[in-house]
């Protein structure tokens, strides 16, 4: 097995490992979760192949691998993660779980930095609190190093990467900070 694909299984991993604890807030969340986990995987998988391809091997990946698709899929991805992190927030902030101040700060910071590329994605308006320096359209773009990204402003790209480990990180904090909990 490459290690890319080793490493791609991985990442798939940590994502059925924070989808279990997720049937709390809702049933439907365990396998949706492990979808966009999936999902997730795949599209660093195929970002991975154009941030390293050669001038000679992109022709192919755009040939074989249309990346009008996958830019496609990750803006999809993007809304559907947002959605997820804002129902969680959402039921955090309401009382219907248990967790901790701390796990609804780190799920509502990782929401916030959805929404910085959701709202111009999907409303075509720079977000609430970047009105001021943000583009009313979030670019399409690839970033040198993770793939699939968003130009905010002249001077911030935004990958979906980046965007997907911030999703990951929150959910893994929840699930630690419950176990936590459960041996104390």
């Amino acid at each position: 097995m490459l290690d890319e694909e080793r490493s791609m299984e991985e990442r798939f991993d940590r994502w059925v490992m924070v989808s279990i604890g997720m049937a709390r807030f809702e049933e439907h969340l365990v396998s949706l979760i492990q979808d966009m986990g999936q999902l997730d995987a795949d599209l660093c998988a195929f970002d991975a192949r154009i941030v390293k391809a050669d001038p000679e091997q992109m022709n192919a990946i755009y040939s074989f691998d249309s990346v009008q698709h996958h830019r496609t899929q990750s803006y999809l991805w993007v809304l559907g993660a947002y959605e997820i992190l804002r129902t969680l927030a959402q039921r955090i902030r309401e009382g219907q779980s248990d967790d901790s101040p701390d796990v609804g700060e780190k799920i509502k910071d990782a929401r916030d930095r959805f929404a910085r590329v959701r709202v111009p994605l999907a409303k075509f308006e720079a977000a609430g609190r970047y009105k001021a320096t943000d583009n009313h359209i979030a670019y399409p773009g690839v970033d040198l190093t993770y793939g699939i990204a968003w130009q905010m402003n002249d001077n911030e790209v935004i990958s979906r990467q980046e965007l997907s480990d911030a999703f990951l990180e929150a959910l893994e904090f929840m699930r630690a900070s419950k176990l936590i909990r459960h041996e104390m």
